[in-house]
């Protein structure tokens, strides 16, 4: 069944369901609240065409709401459906079986679920792989392609040097977001391993995002660069490799996976090996490198036998905004005080430069005003507790909610292709939901409700350009590159620079490297200290570290 008839299917299928049944996915009180902001009803039919905006490929994907689904069409819809999917299998024993359609149905849609995604118009896992291109392969061979920007350049050939010097083994490498971090990163890794055949690299992140970032990088570059073939090993998320086999070679390493092993039999033979192999170790997004249980992890796998060399990834070298932070001192220690940065000869910031030559897209940054109640403090971040009451408050908000529900409405009609970055997953989904209400396609990505899955098929349809906006509650601050991205808009309140440097770089690639020539940065005033300066957060720090 082609895409388009067999999602119109889908649709006329959806609206067979009560008003009360698809409520229940939507929410009731974002009904309610949608209906207060709106001044009136919403209609079945618009309830489905929002359940099948923001869930429709959960619906045909999960067992459970796959076989509600069959149960609610009607026989000439089972019989058509039945019909393709038996004609496209040279065998299928269930369709032999004197059973009911239904029954048959249900029984071949769950034993190959993949084609019964594809039937009813979604993307099949196999080819959400090929879209995102996100290997999940424990050990690849690598082979061909890769390209440096000229300061790009300028930066490997610095912190080779200091490598090569055998004076200095720590040093921080300092870009903006969006200047290609882990592009220059890599390369770096690539020369060293062509001047140490045995070396093993070790590459450090937090996230999962980071982590395939960093390996889609390098099995790219090593193609072009490398100078024999040789083993990447991926070790993070739900990756399994023996790590009884690593010797030379490229590593990837997920650091809470690192933790969740220490102490056990597979983090000492980790460990031995890593001692015995390492020669560098790169952690990307280093401000987070001073976190105890980070930093022991660092130090467990620095080799002084081997004269280990530590390279730093970061776009702001530090992690608090009040001066003299300990911290702050604390990171720039971690690093021996070494840092090499972008300086462009003629250009007091380096953002101006990468905006004037087309690296980065010229961002126009606006704010989102509203009236009513709002949260007052001074010291808005001081614990844990206080924070997530700030976030729940404002995300409750019906006001702040109606302006940033405007702002995605006007943007999106413009054509625009927008991230929002939400208080809360709550707060996420409830913004999603309004948007799909309101007619417009929208998804909504958080930790608790996406599996890796539906994760991907969300970012691909947004990179493909079927759907333009992504809401998310920190998820995609970092490792997440999508150059269609033009508005970025920050509805959660924070006082770390490190964040909103993150946030507002997801729109700000430039067109040379497939973005935009100009991006809008939305951020909603809230009576909180808040960040709103990139090019500031670039120099906040310096005077903590020696430049190289």
């Amino acid at each position: 069944m082609k895409t388009d008839m067999a999602r119109i299917l889908l649709r006329e299928i959806l609206q067979s369901y009560s008003a009360g049944e698809l409520a229940h996915f939507i929410g009731v009180q974002t009904i309610s609240e949608f209906e207060k902001l709106k001044e009136r009803e919403i209609s079945t039919q618009e309830l489905a065409e929002a359940v099948f905006n923001l869930y429709g490929y959960e619906i045909v994907a999960n067992q459970v709401l796959r076989e509600k689904l069959i149960e609610r069409m009607s026989q000439s819809q089972v019989e058509t459906v039945l019909g393709n999917l038996t004609a496209n299998r040279e065998v299928c024993e269930s369709s032999k079986l004197q059973v009911d359609v239904y029954e048959a149905l249900i029984r071949i849609a769950n034993r190959w679920p993949e084609s019964f995604i594809s039937e009813m118009g979604f993307y099949s896992k196999l080819e959400l792989s090929a879209i995102t291109s996100q290997r999940v392969a424990g050990i690849a061979r690598v082979e061909c392609g890769y390209p440096l920007y000229p300061y790009q350049q300028d930066m490997v050939l610095k912190i080779n040097r200091m490598m090569n010097s055998g004076i200095d083994r720590k040093c921080l490498l300092h870009l903006p977001t969006g200047a290609g971090k882990t592009r220059t990163a890599v390369n770096i890794a690539c020369e060293h391993l062509r001047q140490n055949p045995k070396g093993l690299v070790l590459w450090l992140a937090d996230t999962a995002e980071l982590c395939k970032q960093a390996a889609d990088e390098f099995y790219k570059a090593w193609g072009y660069l490398g100078n024999r073939t040789l083993k990447e090993y991926l070790y993070f998320s739900d990756t399994n490799i023996s790590l009884g086999g690593i010797d030379s070679g490229f590593l990837i390493a997920g650091l809470q996976k690192l933790n969740s092993t220490r102490g056990s039999e597979n983090y000492k033979i980790l460990y031995e090996k890593l001692r015995q192999y390492v020669s560098l170790i790169i952690f990307d997004e280093a401000h987070k490198a001073i976190a105890p249980t980070y930093a022991l992890t660092v130090d467990d796998m620095l080799s002084h036998e081997n004269e280990t060399f530590l390279l730093g990834l970061t776009a702001t070298p530090g992690r608090k905004l009040e001066d003299n932070s300990d911290e702050d001192h604390r990171l720039s220690s971690f690093f021996d005080n070494k840092k090499i940065t972008m300086k462009i000869s003629g250009y007091e910031s380096p953002i101006k430069y990468l905006v004037e030559k087309g690296y980065l897209a010229k961002a126009k940054f606006k704010s989102i005003n509203y009236d009513g109640k709002k949260v007052v403090v001074t010291d808005a971040f001081a614990n844990q507790k206080r924070t997530n009451e700030i976030r729940l408050a404002l995300s409750e908000d019906e006001n702040r909610n109606l302006q940033l529900l405007d702002v995605l409405i006007r943007e999106h009609n413009k054509g625009s292709s927008i991230i929002v970055f939400a208080c809360s997953i709550q707060h996420s989904i409830k913004l999603a939901s309004l948007l799909a209400i309101s007619g417009i396609k929208a998804y909504s990505l958080d930790s608790q409700h996406d599996s890796d899955e539906t994760r991907r098929y969300k970012i691909a349809e947004y990179s493909k350009g079927h759907v333009r906006i992504l809401i998310n509650y920190n998820i995609l601050t970092a490792g997440f590159d999508a150059p269609v991205t033009n508005v970025a808009i920050i509805a959660r309140p924070t006082d770390s620079l490190v964040q909103y440097s993150q946030m507002a770089g997801r729109a700000m690639r430039g067109e040379l490297s497939g973005g935009n020539r100009e991006c809008t940065i939305y951020t909603v005033r809230d009576d909180i200290p808040a960040f709103r300066s990139v090019a500031e957060a670039f120099v906040h720090w310096d005077r903590l570290w020696t430049e190289v």
